[in-house]
């Protein structure tokens, strides 16, 4: 064993449904004082001996705690990655979409999870051209993912489901207006992972080697993120230790 993917539609109300006391609500923070909790959850498998890897994904960022945060920080498997679906920052976009955060609560979050997990990788997404969505609140979004700076971002255009609250809601956007929005904002996240690619030129990474000349690091998650491209010696299965050389749009070279 060498990795562990802790997944769920949202990995952080793990415990949370079973607590007796204080019944959760999607502002609820993990809280393991009150029953079990990712956090507590964390704790028990960095307990396990041997090295490997434990990997969150599809956090939710109402549920996110100091806890969690010093949780991680301290933990000598969970690896410093973190997939947290934002979907946007626009207050009015937030609210619009029913995810039980704003802008500010996010963008504190993220300093919050960066200060107490250093080094930490952030994969997250966002959706573009949802109903009601105007000109400013997408200049917001362009905004806040060149300061953010991201480590890994997927970026998607609103369609109409059936059946959905979506659906019924007036403001829908044309097809070209969307398909424009999706195409500045995948500009813009490709120059970043260039220059974010750009900055690990030098850098020492502990890879997962995958099958031949294809590893992949802390920051890569199976299948989703990018690889490194490693020499085809190295042994399958088997982390190593290898210097990044180059950089292409979202995957690295080394040896």
């Amino acid at each position: 064993m060498k990795e562990i993917n802790l997944i769920s539609q949202d990995t952080t109300y793990f415990g949370m449904d079973r607590w007796t006391e204080a019944r959760p609500n999607p502002r609820s923070k993990v809280d393991s004082s009150k029953g079990e909790s990712l956090a507590s959850l964390l704790r028990e498998l960095d307990q396990i001996e041997g090295d490997f890897w434990i990997r969150l994904l599809y956090t939710h960022p109402a549920h996110w705690s100091d806890e969690l945060i010093e949780t991680i920080g301290q933990s000598k498997h969970v690896v410093r990655y973190v997939d947290i679906p934002l979907q946007h920052v626009s207050d009015k976009m937030l609210g619009a979409m029913q995810r039980e955060t704003d802008g500010a609560y996010i963008r504190d979050l993220i300093e919050r999870m960066r200060a107490g997990i250093p080094e930490l990788v952030i994969r997250t997404t966002f959706i573009v051209g949802f109903p009601g969505e105007t000109e400013e609140d997408f200049t917001e979004l362009l905004a806040f993912l060149e300061k953010t700076k991201f480590d890994r971002v997927g970026v998607f255009k609103y369609s109409k489901e059936e059946g959905t609250k979506g659906a019924k809601m007036e403001g829908h956007l044309t097809d070209e207006v969307k398909a424009d929005r999706h195409a500045r904002a995948m500009l813009l996240l490709q120059r970043l992972s260039k220059q974010r690619g750009e900055a690990f030129v030098g850098r020492k990474l502990r890879v997962l080697v995958e099958s031949p000349g294809i590893a992949r690091s802390v920051g890569d998650a199976m299948e989703i993120d990018g690889v490194v491209k490693v020499p085809k010696k190295l042994p399958i299965g088997q982390f190593a230790e290898v210097t990044v050389t180059g950089a292409e749009e979202y995957d690295l070279i080394a040896k």
